[in-house]
C-alpha cells in the first residue's frame, strides 16, 4: 500500500476519533459525497466507511480546518491521536506529523519494566483486534505466553504510556489499544520476540493460586454476562432507531447479580430471579402500541410485537425465554414445585437434581442466544 492510501486510512481513523456516526453522516451529506445518499438514517451507515469516504475527498488543509471549526465536544478519547502522519492532543488540536517515535519509546519502556508480561498483554490486545473484555484478554495471554497471567496490575499502567485504555462502562469495562498505533506496536513486539531470550521468569500457573481458582470458575459466567450486557445495549439502540422506543428497561442490580457464581440451589434461585427480572422488565406500554389485540404479560406482549413487526423471527427466541421463566415460577420458593419445572430442566438438557452451577451457565447461554438471534432480526434492513 502506498503512502497516499495510508494517509487516507489514517485520516479516516482520526475523523472517527473526532466525530460520532451521526456527525460523520452530516459532514458527508454536507460535502455532497454520493456514498451518503443511499442511507435514510445515519444508523444504517458504517462508521468507518463513512469516515473513509470523507477522507478520500479532503486534503490535509481541509482536515485541519474541519477539526478546528468543529472540535470534539468532550475532548478526544484514547489519549488523543498518535498516528504516523497525524497527531492530535486530547483537547482536539491537530497537527501534521508523526507520533510513532514516541509510541516506540513507550512500548520499550513497558517491555523494559515488565518484560514478557508486558509483551503478553500487548500482543493479546492486538490479537483481539485492539479491543477486548478482561477475561478475553486473560484467555489470549495464555495463548501468547503459554501460561496463564492475570493482568489486573498491568492493564491500568498502560494508560499513562498511551498504549492501552480502559473503555466501555464502569461496571462492564473493556480495554482498547488506539487503532492508529497498532502497526508500530506490532513492529516493536516482533523485534522483542526476535531479541535474545531474557532470564526466565518464574511462572506460577493460575490454578495453583487460591484467588486464581475463583477467577477461573468465575470467568465463564462473567464472559457470558458481559456479552449479555453488550447485546442488550445493541438491541436497545436498534429498537430506539427503528421503533422509537427501547426494548429493555435498565436494572443494574439484576445485571450485577447474574454475574455472580452459582454453586448450589439457593444461589440458583437468586440468580434465576434476577434473570427473569431482566426478561420481564421491557417497555410493555410502548410495545402495546404496535399490537392490535389485548395481551398481558411481558413475554406475551413481546411475542405479539414480534409477530406483528418481525413475523419471520426465530421462534426459539420466545421458547428460550418461556423455559427460563418456568425455572423460576414452577419451583419453590416462588411457587409450589410443579412438573413443568422438570420439563424445563429437560429442555436445557438436565435431569433432577441438576448440577446447579452448570444449569445456571447453560441458562445464561440460552438467554444470550435469544438476544443474538433477536439482534440479527431487528438489525436486518427491510
Amino acid at each position: 500500500m502506498d503512502e497516499k492510501e495510508e494517509r487516507i486510512k489514517e485520516r479516516a481513523l482520526l475523523l472517527m476519533r473526532f466525530y460520532w456516526r451521526d456527525e460523520i453522516y452530516n459532514i458527508g451529506k454536507g460535502l455532497n459525497i454520493p456514498y451518503f445518499n443511499q442511507f435514510k438514517d445515519y444508523w444504517d451507515m458504517d462508521h468507518y466507511q463513512g469516515a473513509l469516504e470523507i477522507s478520500k475527498v479532503i486534503a490535509d488543509n481541509d482536515l485541519l480546518r474541519l477539526t478546528k471549526e468543529n472540535p470534539p465536544k468532550y475532548g478526544l478519547s484514547l489519549g488523543g491521536f498518535q498516528g504516523e502522519y497525524y497527531t492530535a492532543t486530547e483537547k482536539g488540536e491537530v497537527k501534521l506529523g508523526s507520533s510513532w517515535e514516541e509510541v516506540r519509546k513507550n512500548v520499550q519502556k513497558a517491555l523494559d519494566k515488565w518484560d514478557e508480561k508486558a509483551y503478553g498483554v500487548l500482543q493479546a490486545i492486538i490479537n483481539e483486534e485492539g479491543r477486548a473484555a478482561y477475561f478475553e484478554i486473560i484467555d489470549e495471554i495464555e495463548k501468547v505466553l503459554g501460561y496463564e497471567y492475570v493482568p489486573s496490575y498491568l492493564l491500568p499502567r498502560f494508560g499513562p504510556l498511551k498504549l492501552i485504555f480502559k473503555t466501555g462502562s464502569n461496571k462492564y469495562p473493556d480495554w482498547t489499544m488506539p487503532p492508529e498505533i497498532i502497526p508500530v506496536v506490532k513492529e516493536e513486539l516482533i523485534a522483542y520476540k526476535k531479541s535474545p531470550k531474557k532470564a526466565e521468569i518464574e511462572k506460577v500457573p493460575l490454578e495453583e493460586d487460591a484467588s486464581g481458582n475463583i477467577l477461573l470458575t468465575d470467568r465463564g459466567i462473567s464472559n457470558i454476562a458481559y456479552k449479555i450486557v453488550q447485546k442488550r445495549r445493541e438491541i436497545n439502540l436498534i429498537f430506539s432507531n427503528k421503533f422509537k422506543t427501547k426494548l429493555f428497561k435498565d436494572n443494574e442490580m439484576a445485571i450485577l447479580d447474574i454475574r455472580k457464581l452459582c454453586s448450589n440451589e439457593e444461589d440458583f434461585n437468586n440468580r434465576i430471579q434476577s434473570l427473569t427480572t431482566l426478561i420481564d422488565e421491557i417497555e410493555n406500554e410502548e410495545l402495546k402500541k404496535s399490537i392490535n389485540k389485548p395481551v398481558g404479560g411481558s413475554i406475551n406482549i413481546f411475542q405479539a410485537f414480534l409477530e406483528d413487526r418481525l413475523p419471520n423471527y426465530d421462534k426459539s427466541i420466545i421458547v428460550n425465554l418461556r423455559n427460563i421463566v418456568t425455572l423460576r415460577s414452577k419451583k419453590f420458593p416462588i411457587h409450589h414445585d410443579d412438573p413443568k419445572f422438570i420439563e424445563a430442566l429437560r429442555y436445557f438438557g438436565f435431569n433432577f437434581p441438576p448440577d446447579w452451577g452448570e444449569l445456571w451457565e447453560v441458562v445464561l447461554k440460552n438467554y444470550l442466544d435469544s438476544l443474538e438471534k433477536l439482534s440479527n432480526h431487528v438489525g436486518e434492513r427491510k
